[in-house]
């Protein structure tokens, strides 16, 4: 997979899941399930920073 389409896929995951945290979200998350998907978003959010420097070197 190319740098770029694997740069689009993370951030599209990052979307995913702040729309998952958003208002129109389709079901309440338990305090649980809100701490984790957090966790990961955070986790994607770095791996999108680290693949944007890369690309850029």
């Amino acid at each position: 997979m190319s740098q770029s389409n694997e740069i689009k896929q993370t951030a599209q995951e990052i979307a995913a899941g702040l729309k998952r945290l958003g208002p129109n979200r389709v079901a309440a998350l338990s305090v649980h399930v809100t701490k984790d998907l957090i966790a990961e978003l955070e986790e994607k959010a770095n791996k999108l920073v680290a693949q944007l420097e890369a690309a850029d070197s």
